[in-house]
């Protein structure tokens, strides 16, 4: 998507949002739109250059154009398939839908093409919330969304405010549940769980790793973020390297010969790949001992995937260990699980 039609949309779609939001004020002076007009501007234009930009494990600390990188996944339900290139495609048959992938699998990045989507679509105004934010805050959840809409100056007044939440106006991106801290887990649930009742005609999409407990929340729909195929994965690697056809083409090659069949369980995890392109432009060389490869990839999730995308988030370890802690304690699991033959392990079990 190119730069000129965002603006574009921008510009569209805010004469729009103004008519609606006086509509029900009676009279208001040019002035006052003249004022909202410029407001939504700003922050749609601040927004979107925001979120266009992102930093990968591929491309170090530069930032790179969203658009130029991003490869489009899709989202599975039952039997059931959502193409995310569109934001209306999520809310066919729901206003809630929450996203689950592990570590990696682009959820974030997903928010993002579809809050600037949001805009380009004319759909709804896009607030972002990220749930690690809340660890910090002493107020309600309600309390942070209002106070994020107003410092971004998306609204004029509480009426206004209250009559968007009212009619639907909002598309929220709740993202990033597992980082809640755990001791105020329970508490933000339930207060979203209100929220979510109170003002049920805006759109919400919450994101998640898996197993933390927001899958039960009634009105959601869970989707599970599909992991990359063979095509897919020779697709990324092109898209990613798409200005060096002969690096791209022998990365491929490598995938499609390895006889390291460890490297395959990789492939389809699109952080897990861009390690592998990486690894690939260090030393074609792809290991034949899987702890070397594991270890590189323990430090890319430990440390680099959270601090290269979320600049200074720390996340919040439940175990309290530390890198070479969490390595030894997982050494030793693997050990007892080798030999007591339990290769695919359950939240239950353990």
């Amino acid at each position: 998507m190119e730069q000129i039609v965002i603006e574009a949309a921008i510009k569209s779609f805010i004469p729009q949002l103004v008519k609606e939001s006086f509509s029900f004020l009676g009279k208001v002076t040019n002035e006052t739109k003249g004022l909202f007009d410029k407001s939504l501007h700003k922050y749609f234009t601040k927004q979107t250059q925001r979120y266009s930009y992102i930093k990968t494990i591929l491309n170090g600390n530069k930032p790179v154009y969203l658009y130029d990188i991003y490869f489009p996944l899709n989202l599975q339900r039952n039997a059931e398939i959502i193409n995310t290139d569109k934001i209306s495609n999520f809310f066919i048959n729901t206003n809630f839908v929450t996203i689950f992938g592990n570590a990696g699998s682009g959820k974030s990045t997903l928010v993002k093409h579809l809050f600037i989507n949001s805009i380009v679509e004319k759909y709804g105004v896009p607030i972002l919330i990220e749930f690690r934010y809340l660890n910090d805050y002493s107020g309600s959840i309600e309390d942070y969304i209002t106070e994020v809409i107003f410092e971004n100056q998306v609204s004029q007044s509480f009426d206004i405010l209250k009559k968007w939440l009212k009619t639907g106006k909002f598309v929220f991106f709740l993202d990033g549940f597992d980082e809640l801290n755990n001791d105020i887990e329970r508490t933000i649930l339930k207060q979203l769980t209100s929220f979510l009742h109170k003002y049920n005609d805006n759109k919400y999409i919450l994101t998640s790793r898996p197993y933390t407990n927001v899958e039960f929340m009634p009105l959601f729909h869970n989707y599970q973020i599909e992991t990359l195929g063979e095509e897919q994965v020779k697709r990324f690697i092109k898209l990613q390297l798409k200005n060096e056809d002969e690096l791209s083409q022998k990365i491929i090659q490598s995938v499609e010969n390895t006889s390291q069949t460890y490297i395959t369980s990789f492939l389809s995890n699109p952080l897990l790949l861009s390690l592998y392109i990486l690894t690939f432009q260090s030393n074609p060389d792809i290991p034949n001992k899987k702890y070397i490869f594991y270890r590189r990839v323990v430090q890319a999730l430990f440390t680099e995937h959270d601090s290269k995308s979320k600049l200074g988030y720390i996340r919040q370890r439940r175990s309290k260990l530390n890198q070479e802690q969490f390595e030894e304690v997982l050494k030793r699991f693997s050990f007892l699980s080798f030999f007591e033959i339990k290769y695919i392990l359950t939240l239950i079990m353990y």
